[in-house]
């Protein structure tokens, strides 16, 4: 959960639910409420059932009833400790690290629900915040979704990939595992797409959400996200590099067309 200044308040949030394989089974709508309690800010999350989408197949209608166990309200504290978040519960516990201003991953347990997670969120404006994450029980992955949060006067948001290939120019910020800003240069999407092309490895499609893993070098491993939002018209991607099973950098890219 990501929780600059302007993101605190009421928000609605809208997920799009897909099973490991990547089959898109619906959305989840989700009212949430951040609001800030001395030294912690307390995180209300009300969550409807999946809104199922026509046709989907035995192994999304399971991951259906599963989600559908995280129907009504979750709330939690969360502690800022420096960059790190710590969650403490009672209904998400764990904890997250923002490496620059607006982006953020996680990682823990919902307790009551179940699971085990993993989550990243990326403000693209003051009133726009993309987020993903994964739900497991202990390595076994459960589901995937990706959500938009908007302000509550502009009714839930939707999301959708770049329709038409065009140029999209922007900042990529190179970060140690530290947090500390190292390098920040100019980008596009021709210059991302060309350097992962270099690289050997595997990506999915999660509608909007890219992943992908893959080699970069002997011993170097790079793990990436990359959302593709048409209504922001923006792309915003973050790649975590792995050395030798170390943390080496962290790379932040937001563009626009």
């Amino acid at each position: 959960m990501n929780t600059p200044p302007s993101f605190i308040g009421d928000w609605l949030v809208s997920e799009y639910l897909y099973t490991p394989a990547g089959e898109y089974v619906g959305v989840i709508c989700q009212r949430r409420r951040l609001q800030p309690q001395g030294g912690v800010i307390r995180v209300v999350q009300i969550c409807e059932p999946v809104q199922i989408a026509e046709g989907i197949s035995p192994q999304a209608q399971e991951v259906v009833s599963i989600m559908n166990r995280r129907v009504g309200e979750f709330v939690f504290d969360l502690r800022p400790v420096g960059r790190a978040r710590h969650y403490l519960g009672p209904d998400v516990i764990g904890g997250g690290f923002l490496w620059c201003e607006g982006v953020l991953t996680a990682r823990g347990m919902w307790p009551r629900f179940g699971c085990n997670f993993t989550s990243f969120s990326i403000l693209l404006n003051s009133r726009r915040q993309v987020t993903g994450g994964k739900f497991f029980l202990a390595n076994q992955q459960i589901a995937t979704l990706l959500g938009v949060a908007g302000p509550v006067s502009e009714g839930f948001p939707v999301i959708e990939p770049v329709s038409s290939p065009r140029c999209f120019r922007g900042f990529c910020q190179v970060i140690s595992p530290a947090g500390e800003l190292l390098e920040n240069f100019a980008v596009t999407n021709e210059d991302i797409d060309a350097t992962r092309s270099r690289m050997q490895g595997n990506v999915k499609h999660y509608g909007a959400l890219t992943e992908w893993e893959a080699v970069a070098d002997p011993g170097q491993i790079v793990s990436a996200v990359e959302v593709s939002d048409q209504v922001s018209g923006q792309i915003a991607g973050f790649w975590k590099i792995v050395q030798d099973e170390k943390l080496y950098q962290v790379w932040v890219y937001m563009l626009a067309a």
